[in-house]
């Protein structure tokens, strides 16, 4: 954790310019995991209802990695890539912007469009300088659109976007109750922006004079404890996971930078059967977020040189919570050998950032006489298994930790927390 502890500011609403001028929306909005609103409370409005909104904005200042949602959205939603959201994003960097729109279902899927050459491009646009200069858009959402899967279209100054809803995103469903700006919740700079002449669903918004809009965290300055890439996990001595106080986890970070919180054990290797379980909740994640927990070789992931994505970790079995931004959270399991061979399995049940308590257990059994290794792995009622090759056995694999280690790739954060644990920690002796 640094020291001193960086300061978070919002400072955003309605703004009065003149006594014979219409008010603007906005101000000066800063990315931070702790949520901040200045929105209209609206009806419950779902994917199944159109939608249409439109306005000009301006952005006036904005620091390296700063990020504003203007849309709608659901006063519970948390996380980047929010949950229960339709809004077009605004990107900082520098004294740039760049402009995307996007959508989160109820179940932490996501998807959407860039109005920048991105991975998902929709338009070769240029970035605009925040130097005040004003833009129109428009953005509606057509649930019959797109074959009845759902439509989102995009306008910005004339030129026309649209992001088709992925496939069953709109059955899994979502439901929006407030309409306005909400900061980007994960760690990052600030961008001073306004928004004005607002018309939603048709109706103009009255703003010459202050609308009495609901606020959330949009006055305030406070230390930020959570700030990327700083994990913050260990043992937490007054969570109360399973009924007593204690438990081990908190926030961890996708980084390429190693980290973890674990016990020693073994060495064990794949020829020894191994056992965990245990409770778990989890309680915040953003997408594009990972964590694995399970036994590994502490040497392995500290001589890391390369993040994940360029080389696969080595010496690791257990489980994988994460997943592409369009699913959210896959909890899986795996395993890695001492060559980085091997495979976590691709789909499995999802959990999601809730709260909810869960139960699990992971069971490794080594391959005997005419058959492969196998992994099965329990969550609540769910269960999984995968084989463990065995040309990936014969490799081998070591393992002296068992516990939480994060995934060594850039990304964002999940909060986590285990008690009751069991785990192998030594050989059987043979």
């Amino acid at each position: 954790m640094p020291n001193p502890i960086p300061t978070t500011r919002q400072d955003f609403g309605f703004h009065q310019t003149s006594a014979n001028s219409p008010g603007k929306i906005g101000g000066w909005v800063q990315r931070s995991v702790t949520p901040a609103y200045y929105a209209k409370v609206i009806p419950s409005k779902t994917l199944n209802d159109k939608l249409s909104a439109s306005g000009k904005l301006s952005v006036t200042k904005n620091s390296g990695c700063s990020g504003v949602l203007f849309g709608w959205f659901n006063d519970k939603s948390r996380g980047w890539r929010t949950p229960n959201s339709i809004a077009f994003r605004l990107d900082g960097n520098g004294h740039n912007y760049w402009l995307l729109f996007e959508y989160g279902t109820s179940h932490w899927r996501t998807g959407g469009g860039a109005t920048f050459e991105g991975r998902y491009q929709t338009t070769k646009t240029k970035p605009f300088a925040a130097d005040g200069t004003t833009h129109e858009w428009t953005m509606s959402y057509d649930p019959e659109g797109n074959d009845g899967n759902g439509l989102i279209t995009f306008s910005l100054d004339g030129n026309n976007y649209a992001a088709p809803l992925a496939s069953g995103h709109k059955a899994d469903g979502a439901e929006f109750n407030r309409f306005g700006i909400f900061n980007q919740q994960t760690t990052g700079g600030a961008m001073e922006i306004y928004f004005s002449d607002l018309k939603l669903d048709g109706h103009a918004e009255d703003l010459s004079r202050d609308p009495k809009w609901e606020g959330l965290g949009n006055r305030v300055e406070f230390a930020d404890r959570t700030i990327r890439p700083m994990h913050d996990f260990g043992y937490n001595p007054m969570n109360q996971l399973a009924g007593k106080k204690g438990a081990v986890g908190g926030i961890i970070w996708r980084d390429e930078r190693p980290a973890f919180y674990a016990a020693k054990v073994g060495p064990l290797t794949l020829r020894d059967e191994l056992f965990a379980s245990g409770k778990l909740v989890f309680t915040g994640a953003g997408s594009d977020s990972g964590v694995y927990l399970g036994w590994f070789d502490s040497s392995s992931k500290t001589n890391k040189t390369k993040p994940d994505y360029h080389e696969p970790p080595k010496n690791i079995l257990g489980i994988s919570i994460g997943g592409p931004s369009r699913i959210g959270h896959y909890f899986v399991p795996g395993y890695r050998n001492s060559a980085g061979e091997g495979r976590f399995a691709e789909s499995g049940p999802v959990i999601y950032p809730d709260g909810r308590l869960h139960e699990w257990s992971l069971h490794y059994i080594p391959a005997k006489a005419g058959e492969a290794g196998k992994i099965s792995l329990k969550l609540d009622d769910h269960e999984q298994n995968i084989e463990v090759k065995s040309a990936d056995e014969k490799r081998g694999a070591t393992f002296d930790r068992f516990g939480i280690f994060n995934v060594q790739s850039g990304g964002h954060f999940v909060e986590i927390y285990l008690d009751d644990l069991t785990y192998t920690a030594g050989p059987a002796k043979r």
